[in-house]
């Protein structure tokens, strides 16, 4: 009986020792993996297709390093794109956008892809 009970709490101890692991590693790649989705979405809702943007090509994606501080601010590294006037429709755009969500962000890549229907 003794030996039963200690192979039991054994395997209670070793499965919530092993729960709490994964629930430690998962949650802050979660949190901040979710914060940039939304903040994806968020700004690719914001941007509008400009009337100067007639055909669908490769040359229309448009690819911004940025991150958003506390305050919602999109902080803009990097632009490029092939396409010179999008470049710098998007990198206007971003430097006067204000996201709701304002759990902050690090670094990450944003892909604008342009394309009319």
């Amino acid at each position: 009986m003794k030996k039963s009970i200690k192979t039991t709490a054994f395997i209670i101890g070793y499965f919530i020792l092993m729960s709490t692991f994964g629930i430690i590693a998962a949650v802050p790649g979660n949190i901040e993996k979710a914060a940039k989705e939304n903040v994806r979405r968020e700004i690719i809702r914001n941007i509008v297709c400009p009337e100067f943007v007639t055909a669908n090509t490769e040359a229309n994606d448009v690819k911004a390093l940025i991150s958003v501080d506390e305050n919602g601010s999109v902080n803009v590294f990097e632009i490029t794109s092939t396409n010179a006037e999008l470049k710098n429709y998007v990198a206007n755009t971003l430097k006067g956008m204000k996201i709701q969500n304002t759990i902050p962000t690090e670094k990450f890549v944003l892909v604008v892809k342009f394309r009319v229907a």
